[in-house]
C-alpha cells in the first residue's frame, strides 16, 4: 500500500473511532445546562439564606432585584442565560458572576467580585480539598486496564478556592462566605 493509500485508511479508521466515542458518550446536554443552573439558584439560595438578617434588617441589597441575566456560552451546550446575584453593602458593590459548567477539575464556577479583588466559588467534589492531577500512563495498551474499585458517585459541594499558586477548597459556611465577601470588599 502506498503512502497515500495508507493515509487514507489511518483517516477512515480515526473518523470510525471518533463516531464510536460520539455514540457512547451520549450526553444530554440540555440535561446538563439545567443542573448547572439548578446549582448555581441553590447557591444562590444559600448565600441570601446566610445573610438573611443582613437583608431582612436592609442593610444589605439582595433580593430578586439583585440579579442579572448576562448570556454565556459553552462548548456542547451552546449560549443560554444565567443569573449574576448582585450585592450591594453599603457602597460597595459585589457581583457573583457564573463561568459556566464545563471546567476542567470543577463542575461549576462562580467569579465573586468586589472593588478589592476577587475569590472563586467553585462547585467540587464534597470530599475535596483542593484540585488534584491524575496522570495514567499506557505503554504498548491500546485499553485503560481495569479500575481497582467501582467509581461511586460523586457528592457535589461549593467550595471557596483560595488563590494561587497553592490552591485549596474551603469549605462553603456563613463564615467563610463572610470572610471572603471581606476581602473582596477590602473590609
Amino acid at each position: 500500500m502506498n503512502s497515500e493509500g495508507k493515509a487514507s485508511a489511518e483517516f477512515g479508521a480515526f473518523v470510525k473511532r471518533e463516531q464510536t466515542a460520539i455514540a457512547e458518550e451520549q450526553v444530554d446536554w440540555a440535561k446538563e445546562r439545567q443542573e448547572w443552573l439548578g446549582r448555581l439558584k441553590e447557591l444562590y439560595e444559600r448565600i441570601e439564606s446566610f445573610l438573611k438578617g443582613y437583608i431582612q434588617a436592609g442593610e444589605i441589597k439582595a433580593s430578586l432585584a439583585s440579579y442579572r441575566d448576562i448570556e454565556l456560552n459553552e462548548e456542547n451546550i451552546g449560549s443560554y442565560s444565567a443569573a449574576q446575584m448582585i450585592l450591594k453593602i453599603g457602597r460597595q458593590e459585589i457581583t457573583m458572576t457564573p463561568v459556566g459548567t464545563l471546567l476542567i477539575g470543577a463542575k461549576g464556577r462562580v467569579e465573586v467580585v468586589g472593588p478589592a479583588g476577587r475569590t472563586r466559588l467553585v462547585l467540587v467534589n464534597s470530599e475535596s480539598s483542593g484540585p488534584t492531577i491524575k496522570v495514567s500512563v499506557h505503554i504498548g495498551k491500546t485499553e485503560a486496564p481495569p479500575s481497582e474499585t467501582a467509581p461511586k458517585e460523586t457528592k457535589w459541594a461549593w467550595k471557596i478556592a483560595t488563590s494561587p499558586p497553592i490552591i485549596r477548597y474551603i469549605d462553603l459556611t456563613q463564615e467563610s462566605l463572610f470572610q471572603a465577601l471581606m476581602e473582596v470588599a477590602n473590609g
